[in-house]
């Protein structure tokens, strides 16, 4: 593939971006529509993080092209994330500051603690996604922190998959077997290579 490095993550971040705008742009302007496209950026984000969070797993089972390219540009796949769940940020705060009810009210005090914390994860690992800040870091506190920020953020969407496949099981349940999946080809790999 000929896309790689940063413009994965300016390809990725920019089609994301514009995508929400065209989308916010051609339809009312209601809470409805922002939540259609916070539930969409969601989406995007776990497809983005799973791909960085099983690349080396991925690869060891299936060595092709793709996994061979996934695996070269984690990184950058890894930022196409945050891209994309900072826009999803964004559109929380949008529909919190515009339409607040009823979508603070279904929102528990918990979910905006574990989310917060989340997101310094992403912001933390987004920055230091860089040769010099595994310089800096030593790799192995690199690899440490970015290995439990993964996994931190994993457990994340599996709580939301979950509480959102009790609402609306039919859509949400295919989303919260795939998240578990995601850990399951990770641990498989992680202890059929020791």
């Amino acid at each position: 593939m000929k896309l790689h490095g940063w413009n994965i993550t300016y390809c990725v971040g920019g089609l994301i971006l514009l995508a929400v705008t065209l989308f916010l742009a051609s339809t009312p302007w209601n809470a409805d529509s922002i939540l259609v496209a916070i539930r969409s950026t969601g989406k995007s984000s776990l497809f983005l993080f799973s791909l960085a969070f099983t690349a080396s797993s991925v690869y060891y089972f299936w060595k092709a092209p793709f996994s061979k390219w996934v695996l070269k540009n984690r990184r950058y796949i890894g930022v196409s994330f945050a891209a994309s769940h900072f826009i999803h940020l964004g559109l929380i705060t949008l529909v919190s500051v515009v339409f607040p009810e009823p979508f603070l009210e279904d929102q528990a005090r918990s979910q905006w603690i574990f989310g917060g914390i989340g997101y310094v994860f992403i912001a933390l690992m987004a920055l230091t996604s860089s040769d010099k800040a595994q310089h800096r870091l030593g790799i192995k506190n690199w690899k440490k922190f970015h290995l439990i920020g993964g996994y931190y953020l994993w457990f994340v969407f599996f709580m939301t998959y979950v509480k959102h496949s009790k609402v609306d099981p039919s859509f949400y349940t295919p989303f919260l077997v795939f998240t578990i999946a995601v850990l399951l080809l990770r641990l498989i790999k992680h202890f059929k290579a020791k």
